[in-house]
């Protein structure tokens, strides 16, 4: 369907607004700074969920957890584990909040948040490996949280996306097993030299829709040191060769994305592998449409939906 109305206007204010600014245009503090500018004027905390409590943990190397506990009145709860996008090298739990309370207000959960290490500071596998560091602390922690434990599922948006979906299908080596996993317009395969030819998105959607391919690019170049093989499955969790301990699965995608068709993709090799998996296709929407819920109304319509199938999927697992 065509690009919905709204966001064709946004993205023409940006292109003509000098204080929009891309990765690609600014350098590594401009490009953080950015990501928190947009997120914070695409929806104002008054635009936001509201929710019971929020707390903050301190975890080690300066790694935190931000705990969102819902207004509901039944334990224990379900639980998510949320990982914030920017490309493992912008965005912070501040970024992250909009989400975070849209999860916990909507699918009535308690949402970990955490605040991982980025690049080019601190390249894979840090942030991989401060996210499942997450989850095990969460798991640990599940009674203290009111949080069931036999009900705990990831997600993350972007970037975070690829790493729940990296942690998802490491958790059973650890010994958790999770619920679910929730996977908005997730980067799942960053083998940037064949993936053009995997995924006909990146090429009809390489410019013009907000994240472009020269900023997907310079993410992976921040993330990856030289010479790190990108079909690492814990850097592309899509190139997984044994997907048959992920859990059920939402996953959503933007049709204006140039990551779109690694999210649909992802979803039929889990669906060949009997995972259950809810889609939404997000017809009309960007990357990062998630956090223009204050902005775009379409987008906060999608975001509904997807939250809902989210509720759903968990509340048949609670104890």
């Amino acid at each position: 369907m065509p690009l919905d109305p709204t966001l064709a206007d946004l993205l023409t204010t940006m292109a003509t607004d000098r204080s929009y600014v891309r990765p690609t245009e600014t350098d590594l503090e401009g490009a953080r700074r950015s990501h928190e500018e947009d997120a914070a004027r695409f929806t104002p905390p008054m635009r936001r969920a509201s929710v019971a409590s929020i707390r903050e943990v301190q975890l080690r190397d300066g790694e935190a957890i931000r705990i969102y506990r819902p207004e509901a009145e039944r334990v224990p709860l379900p639980s998510i584990v949320w990982y914030h996008g920017g490309g493992w090298t912008t965005g912070s739990l501040e970024t992250g909040d909009i989400l975070a309370r849209a999860l916990c207000s909507g699918a009535q959960a308690v949402v970990a948040s955490v605040s991982y290490r980025l690049a080019p500071e601190h390249p894979w596998p840090a942030a991989a490996d401060d996210a499942t560091f997450a989850l095990k602390w969460v798991a640990e922690n599940i009674d203290e949280l009111g949080g069931d434990g036999e009900c705990i599922a990831v997600g993350g948006d972007s970037a975070g996306g690829n790493l729940a979906a990296v942690v998802a299908q490491t958790a059973p080596v650890l010994g958790v097993t999770l619920a679910g996993q929730i996977l908005l317009y997730p980067f799942l395969d960053l083998d940037m030299n064949t993936a053009l030819a995997r995924y006909p998105s990146l090429e009809e959607n390489a410019r013009g829709y907000y994240v472009t391919l020269a900023d997907l690019h310079w993410c992976v170049g921040n993330y990856l040191p030289r010479g790190t093989d990108p079909t690492d499955p814990r850097i592309s969790p899509a190139l997984h060769t044994d997907l048959s301990g992920v859990p059920t699965t939402v996953i959503a995608v933007a049709e204006y994305d140039p990551l779109r068709d690694q999210g649909l993709v992802y979803a039929e090799t889990l669906r060949e592998s009997s995972v259950a998996v809810t889609a939404h296709h997000g017809r009309g929407l960007i990357h990062g449409y998630c956090d223009m819920i204050g902005v775009v109304p379409t987008a906060r319509t999608e975001l509904d939906d997807v939250v809902d199938s989210v509720r759903d999927a968990l509340a048949s697992r609670v104890a």
